[in-house]
């Protein structure tokens, strides 16, 4: 059952009284209804509708910060009456990117729900930026990835990663830099030293496939090169590891990929050369709001999470 503060969220979020009122399953009239005895009430209008999409007024933006707060607290309470049923029901919404739900969060999963059956987890996927905000806004509880502002997330490292360069085997770059070669099964076992690091500085006229700006591993691909002294060739630009990855095999360029990602999913047709920079390097982490509410739950999924990776 929908109280008039959900009414008026819901216009709010979808910035129209028709699609609230769909969303909603009730009809506009009702809805409208609804909404004017609530303004009525207050002694002054909530929403300009003379403008499409329909705006808040200055009265309304001042419900709607109440609402959420209202909102924030009601979630805080269901999260503690969980934790007092032991755990036995719950839920967790959890984030990543398209990477990090592929070849990371399946391994959490698999330890936390054999535990605790009854506790439901929602993942959310999107890019890293997006998370995180997300989480901020009190929308997700955990994240899962990298570079978090410690000022304002409470970080729980999972793992350390080493970011290697992949490319096809056959392919120009594998031919050329041959005796740098290593395969993902020497990666899985530890065994990357059997081969040379390749120095980026020796990479200048060869064609790469990059991610998008705003992404951690682009950044960190940038201050490889900037450090070797290189300026790259880029022959593709993506939004997704996964799919860089991929391309790389097909001997369209090389590509930068974290060791997470090779030993989960090892592409066959794939070489790879380990980088001596420092910048290969990074810390997958756990990461929710500081100073927000964690739930019985929540520590639990944050503990099963740096278990599913400790070192065997």
């Amino acid at each position: 059952m929908y109280s008039p503060m959900d009414y008026i969220y819901e216009i709010y979020k979808e910035q129209s009284f028709t699609k609230a009122a769909k969303k909603l399953f009730v009809s506009q009239p009702a809805l409208s209804a609804s909404v004017k005895r609530t303004e009525e009430q207050l002694g002054a209008a909530l929403f300009d509708r003379h403008t499409a999409p329909v705006t808040l007024t200055e009265a309304g933006r001042a419900y709607i910060e109440a609402a959420e707060q209202i909102y924030a607290i009601q979630s805080g309470l269901k999260e503690r009456i969980d934790d007092i049923n032991g755990l036995r029901t719950g839920k967790i919404t959890a984030g990543g990117t398209n990477f990090i739900s592929q070849c990371v969060m399946p391994e959490i999963l698999k330890g936390f729900t054999a535990r605790f059956p009854g506790i439901a987890v929602d993942l959310v996927e999107s890019s890293s930026e997006t998370l995180k905000q997300l989480a901020l806004a009190g929308e997700i509880d955990v994240v899962i990835d990298y570079d978090f502002d410690a000022a304002l997330f409470e970080v729980a490292p999972i793992r350390e990663e080493r970011i290697y360069l992949s490319a096809a085997k056959g392919s120009p770059q594998a031919e050329k830099f041959a005796k740098y070669v290593l395969g993902a099964e020497e990666i899985k076992r530890g065994k990357e030293w059997s081969a040379p690091a390749l120095d980026a500085s020796l990479l200048g006229g060869e064609n790469f496939i990059l991610l998008k700006k705003g992404n951690d591993m682009r950044e960190r691909a940038s201050l490889i090169f900037h450090e070797a002294g290189v300026r790259p060739r880029t022959a593709l630009c993506m939004d997704q590891l996964m799919t860089s990855y991929a391309l790389s095999c097909k001997g369209l360029g090389m590509a930068f990929v974290p060791d997470t990602l090779i030993r989960s999913a090892p592409l066959e047709n794939a070489v790879y050369f380990r980088l001596p920079s420092l910048h290969a390097r990074r810390t997958l982490a756990a990461a929710r709001k500081k100073n927000r509410y964690a739930s019985k739950a929540l520590l639990q999924f944050l503990l099963t999470a740096a278990e599913s990776f400790a070192p065997q």
